[in-house]
């Protein structure tokens, strides 16, 4: 009786223990899943349509056919914008003789931007109040897109889109009784201006075509003709020594037409990946950034190798007026698919893919390979299960994740 009331409770223990381990595995299984399924993240991107390109970047100076607006070290208020069409006789800016003309041009501009503005907010009457609310949460998400992109150029038209949409809703719904009142202050002061502005010698233009102003152009000294003459070596010497400032005062140039030319130099390599082209895509990161057509004027090599390569563009706007001596981004070919970001990338039994997330479970899908870079992927677009390139339009792509395997819950 002794011997089993000692083995009593140390058996007890033992069955205690077994119990206790045989809840205990369980709930800490449990709670390892739920841990790791706390803190295992997934980066995933959506694989959208995209263009790419294999380009190069050249240093070279922009040349236009144009004709300087003379001025002998005026100070100048321009009247037109960079890039405006302008016509012969034409004014193009007005002297000023001292500080105060200056600040009331500005002034007198912006009166008659207010007077614009006010003036069609009075026209909201009888509009559907829901529409003009749409309206003006529209021209909020364009402007704070304007400020995003830091596109700051575009932010004085946005805003005042975003005004007029306000006020036009204040108007119809009674907040505000309208502007004329405004308005006639304003217009009175426009006139006080106009009378104190008039009688200043003005700029006219000698000629028809687009205007740039002197503040905004390159203003080079550069002889179309010379850097026809010149070889690959000799345009790369120039260039490299910086191409110089023209000397000559003017109020700006007027370029007579769409046509301007790029000329640069480039290593026997680039040269090559050149041959063949008639024509490429040319912009300036920071100031031209839209691509541009240009044709492959000519491609002209050195007994080295390296080769003078002349562009010719036909397109004008007021950033294309500005450029002088850049590093421009050539774009030799372009190519339309879907973007994948190269990290999601694997290697699977030899075959090359990513895993998408699909409804929850990773599912491993093959690409074909149109192009890439050093950041990105592009994939035919019809992706389709099968073929080479499985990948569709709006796929949701996992990036960036541990553990990944095909059918696998994520």
């Amino acid at each position: 009786m002794h011997d089993n009331a000692q083995k009593t409770p140390w058996l007890r223990r033992a069955v205690l223990a077994m119990v206790t381990l045989l809840f205990a595995v369980p709930i800490v299984y449990v709670g390892m899943q739920v841990f790791l399924a706390l803190h295992h993240t997934y980066r995933i991107e959506t694989a959208i349509a995209y263009t790419m390109a294999e380009s190069i970047t050249l240093n070279g100076v922009a040349v236009f056919d144009s004709t300087p607006v003379p001025a002998a070290g005026l100070d100048a208020g321009y009247l037109v914008a960079d890039g405006e069409r302008v016509t012969a006789g034409s004014t193009l800016a007005e002297v000023y003789t001292d500080r105060e003309q200056g600040l009331l041009r500005e002034r007198l501009d912006r009166c008659e931007r207010t007077i614009d503005l006010l003036t069609r907010s009075g026209s909201a009457s009888g509009s559907d109040i829901a529409q003009l609310g749409t309206q003006s949460r529209q021209a909020l998400y364009d402007l704070l897109d304007v400020l995003d992109s830091g596109s700051y150029a575009g932010a004085a038209d946005a805003g005042d889109e975003f005004l007029l949409a306000q006020n036009r809703l204040q108007v119809r719904t009674g907040q505000s009784g309208g502007f004329e009142d405004a308005v006639a202050a304003l217009e009175a002061e426009r006139e006080g201006i106009l009378d104190r502005l008039s009688g200043l010698e003005t700029v006219t233009a000698g000629t028809n075509g687009y205007f740039v102003s002197a503040t905004s152009a390159a203003g080079l000294d550069v002889d179309r003709t010379a850097l026809d003459a010149m070889s690959a070596a000799e345009l790369a010497e120039w260039l490299e020594a910086g191409v110089p400032k023209s000397q000559e005062k003017t109020a700006g140039q007027i370029v007579g037409g769409f046509t301007w030319w790029f000329y640069t130099v480039c290593t026997p390599q680039q040269a090559e990946q050149l041959t063949g082209l008639r024509s490429v895509q040319l912009s300036v990161p920071g100031k031209q950034d839209t691509p541009l057509d240009a044709a492959v004027l000519s491609l002209t090599a050195d007994e080295d190798g390296t080769a003078k390569l002349v562009l010719q563009c036909e397109s004008i706007n007021a950033e294309v007026l500005r450029l002088g001596q850049e590093n421009a981004r050539i774009d030799l070919h372009t190519y339309e698919g879907i973007r994948v970001d190269r990290q999601a990338l694997h290697i699977v039994d030899g075959e090359r893919g990513v895993y998408v997330d699909y409804g929850g479970i990773q599912r491993f899908r093959r690409i074909e390979t149109l192009y890439e870079d050093e950041n990105y992927i592009l994939v035919p677009p019809g992706g389709a299960l099968g073929t080479d390139n499985e990948v569709r339009l709006y796929d949701e792509v996992i990036v960036e994740g541990s553990n990944l395997q095909d059918k696998k819950l994520l």
